[in-house]
């Protein structure tokens, strides 16, 4: 709840800032309920603090990286937020971007590696992920990249929910009231996202664990998608887990930010990086460059390309797009 105070709070603070800038960034987010969203806030106050003579950039609430993906397509927004996992998936035109394919997709940072908890009622009587089949459940906030995603999981291993199409608040409230068992949400690091931890005060809940063979047939089926074990007590009253983990981070198209653009952004979220942790714990001592060079498949802007080699990181081949070979 502080987390989403402090987001409002300087999103308000955003809107009312005078034009200084030259350069007006529109950066689309996720739903406001979401821990990733006070993520954007931050970071935006970031860029704009430390660059607020040169760029402007504006949170715009979305529904995720699907909602984003399709806007940014649309050029109503130069850059989004999303899991790698599906912007992959659009830059290759592969499962449900066949035919669609977003070839001028580029990455910028990644922000979070969080878990993907499958959270049902204690009281369902559901212990595996098989059970799911028939039962009112929330792939994800509707139109993110979490739905799209664990839809194609849960197809892969034949499992075959009664989908519960909703928007993060409604879809935690639907559990709460018991007219679904369950949700996905992206958690933060290896912690529960805030509405899940809320809800836990509410009423009693499991996190669903895959099993090995479901493992092996999801990363058979979906090499692009990795997985995580927690240990007992990682979160708090849940034993071991396995679950998917998700990159999460930002994302534009090679022509949609200029390159000087680009570098003024990462300049911003790397000197803004205790901004950042101020609300969003998980990057105050995250190394944002590592965690991007392992969380993307997706080749880097070539502005970002410049900015990463400056700071002395090594950028691997298959991130060095075309433009900048």
């Amino acid at each position: 709840m502080k987390a989403q105070l402090f987001a409002a709070a300087v999103a308000a603070s955003l809107i009312a800032m005078p034009a200084l800038a030259t350069d007006r960034i529109a950066y689309g987010s996720t739903a406001i309920e979401s821990v990733h969203y006070t993520y954007a806030v931050s970071a935006a106050k970031a860029i704009n603090d430390v660059a607020g003579d040169k760029m402007n950039v504006t949170v715009i609430a979305t529904g995720g990286a699907v909602d984003n993906l399709a806007r940014l397509h649309r050029g109503q927004i130069q850059m989004g937020l999303g899991t790698f996992e599906t912007v992959y998936q659009a830059y290759r035109g592969i499962d449900k971007f066949e035919g669609k394919a977003q070839p001028k997709l580029r990455s910028l940072w990644v922000h979070s590696l969080a878990i993907q908890p499958y959270i049902v009622r204690a009281d369902s009587g559901v212990k595996q992920l098989s059970e799911l089949t028939g039962k009112k459940f929330t792939a994800g906030q509707r139109g993110s990249a979490t739905e799209n995603m664990v839809q194609q999981i849960l197809a892969a291993m034949d499992v075959k929910p009664d989908y519960y199409v909703a928007t993060l608040s409604d879809a935690v409230e639907a559990v709460r009231n018991n007219r679904s068992i369950g949700y996905v949400k992206a958690g933060s690091g290896l912690g529960l996202d805030g509405t899940t931890l809320e809800l836990k005060t509410l009423i009693p809940i499991n996190v669903l664990s895959f099993s090995p063979a479901q493992v092996k047939t999801v990363q058979d089926r979906f090499p692009f998608v990795t997985f995580v074990t927690t240990k007992p007590g990682d979160i708090e009253g849940v034993g071991a887990v396995t679950m998917p983990i998700q990159s999460i981070g930002e994302f534009a198209y090679s022509d949609t930010l200029s390159d000087a653009q680009v570098e003024t952004v990462l300049n911003g979220i790397f000197k803004g990086q205790a901004i950042q942790g101020a609300a969003f714990p998980e990057i105050k001592n995250m190394d944002i460059a590592e965690s991007t060079m392992k969380g993307t498949l997706v080749p880097l802007h070539r502005g970002a390309v410049a900015f990463y080699k400056k700071r002395g990181v090594t950028v691997p081949d298959h991130l060095i797009p075309p433009e900048a070979k």
